[in-house]
């Protein structure tokens, strides 16, 4: 299984952003990846995302992306409302395109940090999902929230956790099961983690 790292184009704002803009579509869901071992895999050198065009609506949010390394910071200006931010990377196999999107972000500077997962629909739910940051790291469960074409698993992640992210070198990965109960496991690269939160965290 060939999985390759590259940055995300595709905001999950209805699970960090629900109270600054509308949740878009989720795209259709690609096939399920049914392979149980992690893959090996070479993050996609972080190319600069094009410039946004002009917005012709004021009342609509501004956008703006911004590469760091294996991670693209996405924020949104709602109009007389802060700046929301959020983080993200996606996973893809060869040959069946988009597997897995993975946020971290909050909706405001008094809300949680959370981490969100977005795999294909058709897993095993009771088994929930797993990150794994760094080998020694301790396993942090996700639980599934919904699914509607894509299903989504989120988690709070407290100040040691996002530390740890941000000072691993190390890859990490996260687990969840097949329809068939069948483990598959993906890599998470935390290359340029630490940028990428500074960045999204600015006011």
């Amino acid at each position: 299984m060939n999985v390759t790292l590259k940055l995300a184009g595709t905001l999950l704002a209805g699970v960090l952003f629900a109270s600054v803009v509308q949740a878009q579509p989720a795209p259709s869901a690609p096939a399920q990846a049914t392979q149980p071992r992690p893959a090996a895999t070479r993050p996609a050198p972080a190319a600069a995302p094009a410039a946004a065009p002009a917005a012709t609506d004021p009342s609509q949010p501004g956008e703006t992306t911004a590469a760091y390394q294996d991670w693209l910071v996405r924020c949104v200006s709602p109009v007389d409302q802060p700046r929301a931010c959020e983080m993200l990377q996606k996973l893809q196999i060869q040959g069946q395109g988009l597997v897995a999107t993975i946020a971290v972000g909050r909706a405001d500077s008094k809300s949680p940090m959370l981490i969100v997962i977005q795999v294909p629909e058709g897993v095993w739910l009771p088994a929930g999902l797993t990150l794994q940051i760094g080998e020694k790291g301790k396993p942090l469960p996700l639980e599934y929230k919904r699914c509607a074409q894509v299903c989504i698993a989120e988690a709070q992640l407290d100040a040691a956790t996002v530390q740890s992210m941000k000072t691993t070198t190390e890859m990490g990965s996260f687990t969840f099961q097949d329809g068939a109960q069948r483990p598959v496991t993906l890599p998470v690269s935390f290359k340029g983690f630490a940028p990428a939160l500074d960045a999204s965290l600015k006011p």
